[in-house]
């Protein structure tokens, strides 16, 4: 990985939306960030994108999964992501709780997400990937 370009970590929205092709600046900024060894994953997005797979796309997108660097989800992820959803909660703000797990391992790796979901700009200290919007 480059020094000089921070990693980003793509949420299953992004994967959904460059897998499909529908979305041009979507996927322009995936290949991209892809092209310059930028692109980190987790379990969780792992997880959500396996059980979304049509059969068809599997033989392409898993190895390209394997490919990339795995940040870890540990003790200290899942406890501070039940921290944060109870903070978040009491505030009257609802996250699917996967997507807190998401925002926690961005948090506790100090990375970016990029992703297509408006919830996760309610996370405290969670630095959102910015992409320009093709236009």
């Amino acid at each position: 990985m480059t020094p000089d370009m921070e990693p980003v970590l793509l949420d299953t929205s992004v994967w959904i939306e460059a897998l499909r092709g529908k979305r041009s600046d979507v996927v322009a900024t995936a290949q991209r960030l892809l092209r310059d060894d930028r692109v980190l994953i987790c379990g969780p997005v792992i997880f959500e994108i396996k059980r979304g797979l049509r059969d068809r796309e599997r033989k392409k997108v898993l190895p390209l999964l394997d490919a990339l660097i795995r940040l870890a989800v540990d003790e200290a992820v899942w406890d501070a992501a039940g921290v944060l959803d109870a903070r978040l909660r009491g505030s009257g703000i609802t996250i699917p709780p996967m997507d807190v797990i998401i925002a926690q391992v961005c948090l506790n790796h100090k990375v970016f997400l990029f992703t297509m979901d408006e919830h996760f700009n309610s996370v405290p200290g969670l630095r959102i990937f910015e992409h320009r919007v093709a236009g």
